[in-house]
């Protein structure tokens, strides 16, 4: 690690930094107004559908509640959907209940318009966006900033009645509201006075505000269970059947449960006491960390330095990374010790002091180069155990890159998917890094990057109206701004009431976890994610956007997509403060090599140290225990613990509970973020103890867990503590068997239940580019028989490309609405049963029919799962296994992009797309470097090899090298990885 040798293999790629692109016509930001409350009424529903891949209503029900108590309660339904006799059962349940009975025309138009628009209701759901289109008559896409990308509903035929918006953000929350009425809300004489406000409706999801406040992703179950309401979510196989009086209490009885849990969410709400934000404006735990910081009384740094300079956030968005994720011992069986570090973006946070920027007028900076090539001339990681020197951090260092250690962003595997790995970079163009990734680099490498420029920042003043709050409405957990600091005032709040759980009576221990629960939640929501939120949003038009270069210069680009700051956009803190983390474990990983130690795996805020063969035991832990020791030092929190912790895996088990015991723990890591931790059985067979569902969570379980084969032993430990459903768990154990039995290349799974199936994904019509998937499906049905919006949808891999389309293929199967990709992409309208769902699938992007054949099972899904390439470093190969190498990158050229996680939720169920990355182009000096570089390959190797292996055509490849014509980012990942496997090739035949 000590810099590039002579015969060091090189990686000629392309590299890819975040660009801040603001519109040419940028919006100023504007402080938010007052949230209007709702009254005291209420409307809670829910909805029962058919278990058809249209999943229309057939009957809801519905309590409308005025200060929490019930004044009317019944059922509505739709008579299309339901048989004679189904409404015959109805009308009995009703009339013998003392239930209304209401058409569901009827309902909307008396209860849902009549009395909850008009009275300001609260709207109370679970899992609202599929409640609300199911009582939809009709919908378009919503074409206006800021609900662009959603959809509008249409709920009545009466013209002057509302529509309502729902924008989908994540699995979990939703923006809804309603639109402007039609007809003039102002009354005549007060017209010139002032405008009514239009009611946007008060929308509570409980599913929502239920992630937000308990950190969960419950079912209605589930989250029943775990607030211990009164009503219970009652069980039922009765979907979809013909109506039985048992079925329709069910759904009764889901409204009153979805009712007490609201209520229960709402008490602990309120204990928070966060008086300026609304319950039904909390859409995330990050919701809990604004509202927090505006009960401080604390602006955001936008709003209160709004004139801040667009190159120099140009500058801290280019030396922004994301958390290091990395195996370094992969496909072997690892002895470990597993530790992770305590809160490590608080922690960053507070060794920072980065409290002071969040309360201040704004940041300053100043040119530091001197100061700065001094610091990392002379310092050391011994200097870092002073927490001190963690103070002189806040800057941004403009570096000549030459084989340094650096987080690098390419597409190392050849395509076009940016990774960011920690390797060795050569660039012929300056790169902007945090001090902490130079310092980091110096540690490694034993030099200090070649220092160009560096800035370094300093907050201003504090704010004006800051103001003292008791987190979680407790005035023994006070905090007052100016003179604490916030995340070191609640990690220690969290660690006095743990500390109490210990010891304290039964009847104490629920409030007391729920209380350590909430200050969690509220320490991860306001110490990083908030500062860089960024939401991706489509323009109804192309419009005009400022590119800038680290020069300060711009260039006017064209965009047809927009970034939008969240609120407490800080990015300058989120670059500081993922460049502190990945500091952290590169002083551990230093500190374990200076032992005598390896490293098997890191992830984030966590690292695995291997033990070496020759190793006893007692030897290996009193290294890690002297790490420990050395970060100790380091430690900003009183009485909270190590600040670098092993964590309960590591540890015997008694009774299913880790003891005080160390004993073995062992590792199987194929990649980043895939891995398994075990300890050995008393009968030699693996016992799991930690696992990831990294490429496992976005398929529908092949098999429930009480179908688990017999062959496999039960989990002895909660899954949930595991990390992984029981299906997962049993894919894990057959590769960690593999590999004890001594072949990890070959790992048998056709056997598990169901593995012979079409592999199915389940996900949600969110969008309106994800709904005209259905078109050609849709053409020509009623809308009650149409896929929908929010109807749960199948996806399934195909196995090989389908042959092209006959001439006299119907025309409604032949719509084109992209470019074809070399596989089908199958999906299908939902099944419950995915075997039937298989039956129906067809090519989303062609409309031809897949047949069932075609589609991957499971078993072959996961065929190579445990090969997968860990592609940012060498003999990270499918087939490789042991240490993996470091590369040493020479940037052939710089792309500028944007969110690199734009509409991750919709390629974690259906695969990635390039085509969601949001490009803001190359310069000028890039495309040079990337054309010399390719020119070189052609001569090496010929034109006509290069393009062939690359699969572009020869022409085209002529054509840009002589500088004729320009070829987009896709192709040339391809050209750039065909040349780096021409040169590996020549290289190992000589």
């Amino acid at each position: 690690m000590n810099g590039q040798a002579g015969d060091t293999p090189t990686d000629h790629i392309p590299i890819a930094v975040r660009a801040y692109v603001p519109l040419k016509a940028a919006e100023k930001p504007r402080r938010s107004r007052r949230n209007p409350e709702p009254s005291e009424w209420a409307l809670v529903l829910d909805t029962e559908t058919s278990v058809t891949p249209m999943q229309h209503l057939r009957f809801g029900t519905f309590q409308w509640r005025r200060s929490g108590v019930l004044e009317r309660h019944g059922l509505f339904y739709d008579n299309a959907a339901l048989s004679k006799r189904d409404q015959q059962v109805l009308a009995g349940y009703a009339t013998k209940h003392g239930l209304e009975l209401l058409s569901v025309r009827d309902f909307v138009e008396n209860i849902f318009f009549k009395m909850a628009y008009e009275f300001r209701a609260s709207f109370i759901f679970f899992n609202a966006p599929f409640d609300l289109s199911r009582l939809a008559i009709g919908h378009n896409s919503a074409r206006r900033r800021p609900m662009r990308g959603g959809f509008s509903f249409q709920l009545s035929e009466h013209p002057w009645r509302p529509h309502i918006q729902i924008k989908h953000l994540t699995r979990r929350a939703s923006i809804i509201r309603f639109t402007a009425p039609r007809q003039q809300k102002t009354p005549r004489g007060m017209r010139k006075r002032s405008k009514v406000p239009i009611r946007r409706g008060f929308f509570v999801d409980v599913k929502t505000i239920g992630v937000a406040l308990t950190s969960r992703s419950d079912t209605l179950a589930s989250l029943a269970e775990f607030l211990a309401v009164p009503t219970r979510k009652m069980a039922t196989e009765e979907h979809g059947k013909a109506l039985t009086e048992d079925y329709i209490a069910y759904a009764v009885n889901d409204t009153q449960t979805t009712w007490e849990c609201y209520c229960e969410l709402s008490r602990r709400y309120t204990q928070h006491q966060l008086t300026r934000t609304p319950l039904y404006r909390i859409t995330s735990e990050a919701g809990i960390g604004k509202a927090y910081l505006s009960e401080m009384g604390i602006e955001p740094w936008r709003l209160v330095q709004p004139d801040f300079s667009p190159e120099i956030t140009n500058v801290i968005m280019q030396s922004y990374f994301g958390g290091r994720s990395e195996v370094h011992l992969r496909r072997v069986i690892t002895q470990v010790a597993y530790l992770d570090y305590l809160s490590t973006y608080p922690t960053c946070c507070a060794l920072m002091g980065l409290w002071q920027w969040i309360i201040a007028k704004g940041v300053t900076y100043r040119d530091s180069t001197d100061d700065t090539r001094a610091l990392l001339a002379g310092i050391t990681d011994a200097d870092l155990q002073r927490p001190l020197r963690w103070r002189d951090l806040a800057t941004l260092v403009q570096i000549d890159p030459a084989d340094d250690l650096l987080p690098v962003r390419a597409p190392y595997d050849g395509g076009s998917q940016y990774t960011i790995g920690l390797n060795f970079l050569t660039s012929e163009q300056p790169r902007w890094y945090t001090l902490a990734d130079c310092i980091n680099s110096k540690g490694a490498t034993g030099r200090s990057p070649s220092v160009l420029k560096a800035l370094t920042f300093t907050p201003r003043d504090f704010q004006l109206r800051l103001k003292p709050i008791d987190i979680a409405g407790n005035p023994e957990f006070r905090v007052d701004p100016r003179r604490d600091d916030f995340f070191k005032r609640v990690i220690e709040l969290r660690a006095s009431i743990r500390a109490r759980m210990k010891i304290c009576s039964p009847g104490e221990w629920e409030s007391l976890d729920s209380q350590q629960l909430a200050l969690k939640i509220l320490a991860n929501a306001t110490s990083y994610g908030i500062f860089m939120e960024m939401n991706v949003e489509e323009l109804a038009k192309r419009e005009a956007g400022l590119r800038y270069r680290d020069d300060g210069q711009s260039t006017e680009i064209s965009l047809d997509q927009m970034e939008v700051l969240g609120r407490y956009f800080h990015p300058l803190l989120g670059t500081l403060i993922t460049g502190a983390a990945r500091l952290m474990l590169g002083l551990a990983e230093r500190q374990a090599l200076a032992r005598g130690l390896d490293w098997a795996f890191t992830d984030t805020d966590s690292m695995a140290f291997a033990k070496p063969i020759r190793m006893s035991d007692g030897e290996f832990y009193r290294h890690v225990f002297a790490i420990q020791d050395w970060f100790d030092v380091l430690n900003p929190f009183a009485d909270a613990g190590r600040l670098f912790k092993l964590e309960d895996t590591n540890f015997l088990l008694r009774d299913g509970q880790p003891t005080g015991e160390l004993w073995p723990l062992y590792l199987f890591a194929v990649s980043s973020k895939r891995y398994a931790m075990f300890n050995s059985g008393t009968d030699g067979r693996p016992v799991l103890r930690k696992a990831s569902a990294h490429g496992l969570g976005h398929l529908m379980p092949p098999y429930a867990e009480d179908h688990a084969p017999a062959s496999i032993p039960a989990p002895i430990i909660p899954l949930e503590k595991i990390g992984i459903d029981r299906w997962q768990h049993d894919v894990w154990y057959r590769i960690v068997e593999a590999a004890l039995h001594g072949h990890p290349d070959q790992c048998n799974l056709v056997d598990l239940p169901g593995f012979d199936r079409p592999a199915a994904s389940r996900y949600g019509a969110t969008t309106p580019a994800l709904l005209r998937w259905y078109d050609a499906w849709n053409e020509g049905k009623a809308y009650k028989d149409q896929v929908r919006p929010f109807n749960f949808l199948t996806a399934f891999q195909a196995t090989q490309a389908l042959p092209d389309e006959p001439d006299d293929q119907p025309a409604t199967l032949t719509k084109r609405r992209g470019k074809r990709s070399d596989l089908p992409r199958p999906v299908a309208p939902f099944d419950a049963n995915p075997g039937r769902a298989a039956q129906q699938c067809f090519d989303r992007v062609m409309g031809t029919p897949i047949p069932a054949g075609q589609l991957k099972t499971y078993a072959q899904v996961f065929a190579q799962y445990h090969l997968h390439p860990e592609a940012k470093f060498r003999n990270g190969d499918y087939l490789d296994h042991g240490l993996t190498e470091r590369r040493h990158v020479v940037a052939t050229g710089v792309r500028y992009i944007g969110k690199e996680a734009n509409r991750w939720e919709e390629q974690f169920y259906l695969g990635y797309d390039p085509e969601t990355q949001i490009e803001y182009g190359t310069d000028e000096e890039s495309i040079a470097a990337i054309r010399a570089r390719i020119c070189e390959a052609a001569r090496a190797h010929g034109q006509r090899r290069l393009a062939e292996t690359a699969s572009v055509p020869r022409e085209r490849l002529r054509l840009f090298i002589a500088g004729r014509a320009k070829l987009r980012a896709k192709t040339v990942a391809r050209l750039l990885g065909a040349t780096r496997f021409l040169d590996e090739g020549n290289r190992a035949r000589s």
